[in-house]
């Protein structure tokens, strides 16, 4: 465990979601990094103070504006349905290969270090990615075609929850 790896899953770790192995990892690390004791400190009172202010502070988009904006899109969609159609495809292509990337790298054991982290603790609680990655590794290849759905969904939102900027595998 390193610093940066730390930053990346401190959301998680402090709202109790974390993976009970990872969460000692973390506190090891934290024990010996006043650093990172002091980011976390921190991080946890922004936290507090911002939901405080999240109840302050009504959310609520006006039901006009809500209206109006649906209409738009709606109207949007129906002039140019051969547009909404393209994206969703497009959008669909860029998944798969994102998918089949993640897979790539999990297999070959080129995975960035916070990604490794993610996959590794999601494997713990989840029996059906666990299953599909130990039969890769058993077989030592990609596996044919893609991974089942429930999988598939995993696996995007594991890349989804990587900040800005990070890839999931190493250069």
């Amino acid at each position: 465990m390193n610093c940066k790896e730390l930053a990346y899953m401190l959301a998680d770790y402090c709202n109790g979601l974390m993976d009970p192995r990872l969460r000692e990892e973390l506190d090891v690390h934290l024990a010996k990094c006043e650093p990172c004791m002091a980011f976390t400190k921190t991080f946890q009172a922004t936290c507090e103070k911002t939901r405080k202010l999240r109840e302050e502070i009504e959310y609520a988009i006006p039901p006009d504006v809500c209206e109006r904006l649906e209409t738009f899109v709606r109207s949007a969609a129906l002039k140019y349905p051969e547009k909404v159609e393209e994206y969703r495809d497009q959008v669909e292509r860029d998944r798969r290969e994102k998918v089949a990337g993640l897979v790539r790298a999990a297999t070959s054991g080129n995975l960035s270090s916070a990604m490794a982290l993610l996959a590794e603790s999601h494997c713990a609680a989840c029996p059906e990615c666990r299953e599909y990655f130990d039969a890769l590794r058993n077989t030592g290849t990609p596996g044919a075609g893609e991974p089942p759905e429930g999988v598939r969904s995993h696996l995007i939102a594991l890349m989804q929850a990587l900040p800005p900027g990070e890839e999931f595998f190493l250069a």
